[in-house]
């Protein structure tokens, strides 16, 4: 069976009382006599007296956290992604950003050439020549965004179109370029930043802000939350973003760093403790507002090239004091 001690402490942690945690070890394979004299031992411990209090604090915290979830719920929209046509920036940072809310937005880069101009055969004759880093053989894992170090690889850009019109319309997640490919990929890509412009929310650095993304039909960005504010912009393609509010991180089984254990199909059934799930559609021309801590998944409906930004006309170092360790 698993180790007694253990199961106790997470018990005590997520605070079950004495007939949760009896039931636990026994379900475990502890005798009911030997379950019985462990929850006993409890009594005199002063490491069961202390993860008790730590329990508390972390309900407390809950509880707070909570609050801030039944508020925006009173909010006279309610709990929503609301739509905006090219908001003016003050508004924008005032409605959205300072206040931890998603966006979608519109008309934000009407005045992109890359709106026409990006398909694969232009990417081809624009870049197909130069090296470009991808991550691969996704899905040859379940935690192939969690280990995506190990599935990077660099290829010529003619590879990659390559493979993307031999799909087709058929749906795949084992490739994708992603921002996480970037450091190579700002290089060998630059040329197509020639096709972008300003945007009235960010502030421009002149070094070929943003990241890059393209990918099949049918790739998955499984949850998590990131570490700073972004910007998705979508430019070819769509994308469905599933989103889930940053105050109900409790509910959201984030196991390690900033990555869930909650998957789309468990909101295909009521079930009381789930967080509120939000969704949304971003077509070409269109972009998504993501607020620091929000979970989102996001699912490619089409072939898709999209951007991502994190250089916001405000203070967006969300980073420092991050805990180091986050095995949770």
């Amino acid at each position: 069976m698993a180790n007694v001690k253990e199961l106790i402490a997470e018990g005590l942690l997520d605070g079950a009382d004495e007939a949760a945690l009896r039931q636990k070890l026994v379900e475990a394979g502890a005798s009911p006599a030997k379950a019985d004299y462990e929850l006993k031992r409890l009594e005199k411990d002063p490491y069961a007296s202390a993860l008790l209090r730590a329990s508390r604090r972390i309900a407390k915290r809950d509880w707070t956290l909570g609050l801030y979830g039944k508020l925006a719920g009173e909010r006279a929209e309610g709990l929503t992604i609301p739509t905006t046509d090219n908001p003016q920036p003050a508004d924008f940072f005032e409605q959205f950003y300072a206040a931890n809310l998603p966006v979608k937005l519109t008309g934000l880069v009407d005045h992109w050439d890359a709106l026409d101009k990006w398909d694969l055969d232009y990417l081809d004759a624009k870049v197909g020549a130069q090296r470009v880093e991808m991550q691969e053989r996704r899905e040859s894992e379940a935690d192939y965004e969690l280990d995506k170090g190990r599935h990077r690889n660099v290829v010529p850009m003619k590879e990659i179109i390559a493979r993307l019109k031999e799909l087709g319309d058929t749906p795949s997640n084992d490739f994708y370029v992603t921002a996480y490919n970037d450091s190579t990929n700002k290089r060998s890509l630059a040329a197509l930043w020639d096709d972008l412009g300003p945007v009235s929310i960010l502030q421009a650095s002149g070094q070929n802000d943003g990241f890059f993304w393209l990918g099949p039909k049918g790739t998955l960005t499984p949850f998590h939350h990131d570490l700073t504010n972004n910007l998705l912009v979508q430019v070819k393609g769509r994308k469905k973003v599933r989103m889930v509010p940053s105050w109900d991180v409790a509910r959201m089984r984030n196991f390690v760093h900033c990555f869930s254990g909650r998957e789309p199909t468990d909101w295909d059934v009521e079930d009381p403790a789930l967080p509120p799930l939000l969704e949304t559609t971003i077509g070409p021309g269109e972009a998504i507002f993501l607020p620091i801590g929000w979970w989102h998944h996001v699912e490619a409906l089409d072939l898709s090239i999209s951007m991502s930004f994190t250089n916001f006309a405000a203070d967006n170092d969300f980073l420092s004091g991050y805990p180091s360790d986050s095995r949770f």
